[in-house]
């Protein structure tokens, strides 16, 4: 038997925290949510693309990411898709992740261990199941 092949880390968006299948839905969703031009809702790839058009078409400054989580507004960061994450980030979503799938793992062996305990070998019916009573019928005649 081989080893098990470490899980790849879905996409995410570094701005709100929400997983997504493919990247390019990833992008999309960057496009749509983060990096939209609030005055002609022009959609741009990334937060200084935003900053850059805003200042040069509509004379406005922008000074954080809309939609954002608080803390992760910054404008300066070059993100694209899973590209420019800062790597600490990265390593925390990791942890977060890991830490999941193990709590999750030993919900489903202590599960697992309760229900083994539920069964019994006897096929004798518990003490809630009730035979069906049979009742005569009266009107059928067999030929």
């Amino acid at each position: 038997m081989g080893r098990k092949k470490k899980k790849q880390m879905k996409p995410w968006c570094w701005y709100c925290n929400r997983d997504f299948d493919d990247e390019k839905i990833l992008i999309q969703h960057q496009k749509a949510k983060h990096f939209k031009c609030h005055i002609c809702h022009k959609k741009l790839y990334t937060g200084p693309g935003l900053a850059i058009h805003c200042m040069q078409v509509h004379k406005e400054t922008i000074d954080g990411v809309p939609n954002a989580i608080p803390g992760r507004t910054d404008i300066e960061l070059e993100i694209y898709g899973m590209e420019g994450i800062p790597e600490k980030d990265m390593e925390e979503r990791r942890r977060v992740l890991e830490q999941k799938t193990q709590a999750e793992s030993q919900k489903k062996k202590q599960n697992s261990q309760d229900d083994s305990d539920e069964y019994d070998d006897d096929e004798e019916p518990g003490p809630s199941f009730q035979q069906p009573s049979m009742q005569p019928q009266n009107s059928f005649i067999p030929p």
